[in-house]
């Protein structure tokens, strides 16, 4: 690897790539997509929580002017099984196990004739009992959501259950002054990204199927569809439009997909599929709803000494079990010393909406627990919560349990120390509670650490990259991901061009499209920069290499004596003495030998377990007589190594800091505990911040860059959500000295707490 200089594009904020489009409106996403003789799709949802179903009757549907396919379970039940995780999901199944699964599916001319069509299907059902609450699910006696798997993967509905310990905690409790026991609760939550769901399948007469849609992954869904309908992986070609409307976790895989490409397949046309927002709602990838029940012991100085947490799990009726309620037990080890460590998980079926990954997934609802109980410790043996953290915290060096991998870089205290100096730290109550008023105002904070990327023992996260020059001296970067709307493009550019020497408008990209890119994993987990970003740098110092070389010979020097900067070759002795990269590919020598015509790969592995680290803090005022909080202030101080483009980076925080608010006091998702049915999907009753109502925000970027990682690099795109609840809920404590252990933190909740003193 070429040693590095000073930068001069990453660590500037240049103009986002495609940005021009989106703001005039003239940006194409999945739903705006056509194709010649393109048919529409809608499918018929289950209005049972669990129910076999023992013959379907379409023959009505079929008959109506317009309709031109229908299918069933009987056409369509292929098994979609994810990339990672122990989903098991039919394309279409004869069972449900959820209010709102697949049962049948009209490919048609219009939606409105689709969706007419679906009310003459008719369905024999067999209605069985259901089961909606995670901890009934456990007893032995419930109805099983996953029958067909008793024995296989599943004891009754618990599909996972594990233990991780580190140390003895049994010890540890004896050594400890103080023991506290608290039980947490968060919701099940909605991404509710602006872009719904929407794919277009379309087959060729050979054969091959392409599939255009609006998701975080390209790879890992043409892999698990060429799996489950048995196709060769050549096959199938999946690409991911240049525009996706947000992402969050949630468009990254389904089994849908597998009924949409049967369904066009059937109707032997191009058919569309777009989701309506109440589908958004109820029948895609939700947060998980969880209850820790933690116990944990610290001296009277205030050292943790024993740490046990107790996590289950709802997955839903699919959902991604293991990888769930396994990794939850990380987050235990990677941000405060603790000796004895014991995390028992349960990843539990319910028959609900399925669950999958969220922003700040696996971390956001343990943090909550982990860190609104600190302030508790801390008040209880009167000391600082900030201190107390100070205190604890893993620093520079310090072996993570989780792996065994010592701490490379930390920007943790920087992130408390300056993140409670912007809040006036100083200003908050001594003693939480005081003074006694009808309005109370309160200061809190929590603190954070996440995967990225996810790397644990010896697994390892791998990226590629392919890059091509033209004979004008521009290239073209080719990579398996895609661009979710966080700037992934104008990143990888930015990466591109620093290391090549190049012009960063000369560097164009294609992404995420299977038969032309190399293989790439998600966009997600908050690694793209750290996995892709490290081919990237090393593909374009590849290139660098390679125009060098043959510059060294047009110019009659030594390569050790030529570098490159902005689209040109120079001599370091004579900078004066250049030649542009365009001129080396135009060199007669050069085109006859056909070198002007350069293709590189690199392929990179993630050296060491990168871990991003944050505080937040927030000031909040609670009405006493209401339970109304209103957030005044929000800080987050974010270590996020470099910020290769610090105004995306400022972005991301503060849309962080945004869901983390809904998360925090008004967003959940509803289940009627009778029927199994939503009862909230739609934006009128599901409570979603607008800008308008957020607080006043404070951005503090901390950079202590990384020496594993591309340019010093972490992550950024979930951090910020992940803290932002626990800050506000003690802050809220601080404010009252009320105790709320369930989210979301409603004025209800909140008054009840108030009331009884915890709730």
């Amino acid at each position: 690897m070429l040693p590095e200089k000073e930068l001069t594009i990453v660590g500037t904020s240049p103009e986002m790539k495609l940005t021009r489009n989106k703001v005039t409106g003239r940006a194409e996403f999945t739903v705006d997509m056509r194709r010649p003789g393109m048919l529409y799709a809608k499918m018929l949802r289950s209005p049972h929580a669990s129910a076999n179903i023992n013959g379907i009757d379409y023959s009505r549907a079929l008959a109506l002017s317009g309709v031109v396919a229908v299918i069933t379970y009987e056409d369509a039940k292929y098994l979609y099984k994810p990339s990672h995780g122990s989903s098991r999901e039919y394309g279409l199944d004869d069972m449900v196990r959820y209010v709102g699964d697949k049962v049948a599916m009209v490919a048609a001319e219009t939606e409105e004739i689709a969706e007419l069509a679906l009310g003459y299907i008719d369905v024999d059902y067999e209605v069985l009992p259901h089961i909606v609450d995670m901890e009934e699910a456990m007893e032995p006696d419930a109805p099983v959501v996953h029958p067909e798997r008793q024995g296989i993967d599943c004891d009754g509905n618990i599909l996972d259950h594990n233990i991780q310990e580190w140390g003895d905690v049994e010890e540890g409790f004896k050594k400890a002054d103080f023991i506290i026991e608290n039980r947490f609760y968060t919701p099940r939550v909605c991404h509710a990204a602006l872009e719904p769901h929407a794919m277009l399948a379309e087959w060729d007469l050979d054969g091959n199927l392409t599939m255009w849609s609006s998701e975080q992954t390209a790879f890992m869904i043409r892999d698990s569809l060429a799996d489950a309908l048995k196709m060769p992986r050549s096959k199938i070609r999946f690409i991911v439009p240049d525009y996706v409307g947000g992402g969050f976790g949630g468009k990254y895989e389904s089994a849908e997909k597998i009924a949409l490409a049967i369904l066009a397949r059937k109707a032997g046309k191009p058919v569309m599929w777009r989701l309506t927002r109440e589908e958004e709602f109820y029948t895609t990838r939700t947060r998980s709803p969880c209850i820790f029940e933690s116990r944990t012991g610290v001296t009277k100085d205030g050292v943790f000494v024993a740490r046990q947490m107790r996590g289950i799990i709802d997955i839903g009726s699919y959902a991604w079990g293991a990888i769930m309620s396994s990794r939850a037990a990380s987050y235990m080890t990677m941000l405060y010393k603790c000796a004895n460590i014991k995390y028992t998980g349960y990843g539990v079926y319910t028959n609900t909406p399925p669950s999958g990954a969220m922003r700040g997934f696996t971390s956001t609802p343990i943090h909550y627990a982990m860190e609104a109980e600190i302030d508790e410790i801390a008040a209880a043996i009167d000391m600082d919560p900030l201190e107390f953290r100070l205190k604890n915290k893993l620093n520079v060096g310090d072996i993570i349990p989780l792996n065994g991998v010592a701490v490379s870089s930390s920007g943790l205290e920087e992130t408390m120390l300056k993140g409670a100096s912007a809040i006036g730290w100083h200003r908050r109550n001594a003693k939480p509670g005081a003074p006694d008023a009808r309005y109370k105002r309160g200061i809190g904070m929590a603190s954070y650490c996440h995967y990225s990327p996810m790397l644990k023992g010896t697994e390892r996260s791998i990226g590629n990259a392919v890059l091509k020059s033209n004979v004008d001296g521009s290239f073209h970067l080719l990579l398996g991901l895609a661009d979710i709307g966080q700037g992934l493009r104008t990143i990888m550019a930015q990466i591109c061009a620093e290391a090549l020497g190049g012009i960063l408008d000369e560097i164009n990209l294609t992404l995420a499209d299977t038969q032309t890119t190399p293989w790439g994993t998600t966009t997600a987990a908050s690694r793209s920069t750290i996995e892709t970003g490290g081919a990237v740098k090393d593909v374009a110092e590849k290139m660098k290499r390679r125009l060098i070389e043959l510059a060294s010979v047009m110019m009659g020097l030594h390569e050790g004596d030529l570098d490159t900067k902005e689209g040109l070759v120079y001599e370091l002795a004579n900078p004066g003495n250049s030649v542009r990269f365009g001129e080396i590919l135009h060199h007669p020598d050069v085109y006859l030998r056909g070198d002007n015509v350069i293709v590189l790969k690199s392929t990179y592995s993630v050296p060491q377990f990168v871990p991003p680290y944050g505080s937040q803090f927030a000031e909040v005022e609670v009405d006493t007589e209401t339970g109304e909080v209103r957030v005044i202030k929000m800080v987050a101080a974010s270590d996020v190594g470099r910020a290769i483009h610090p105004k995306s980076v400022e972005g991301q925080l503060e849309g962080g800091i945004h869901m983390g608010i809904g998360f925090a006091l008004a967003e959940e998702l509803k289940i009627d505990p009778v029927t199994g049915a939503p009862l909230n999907p739609n934006f009128l009753d599901y409570k979603l911040f607008r800008a308008g109502d957020m607080p006043e925000l404070k951005i503090i970027i901390v950079e202590p860059v990384d020496p594993y990682s591309v340019y010093g690099v972490k992550g950024v795109g979930e951090m910020t959500v992940i803290a932002t609840a626990p800050a506000i809920r003690n802050a809220i404590f601080n404010a009252t000295g009320a105790k709320v252990f369930r989210l979301p933190l409603t004025s209800e909740n909140v008054l009840a707490a108030l009331k009884e003193g915890h709730v």
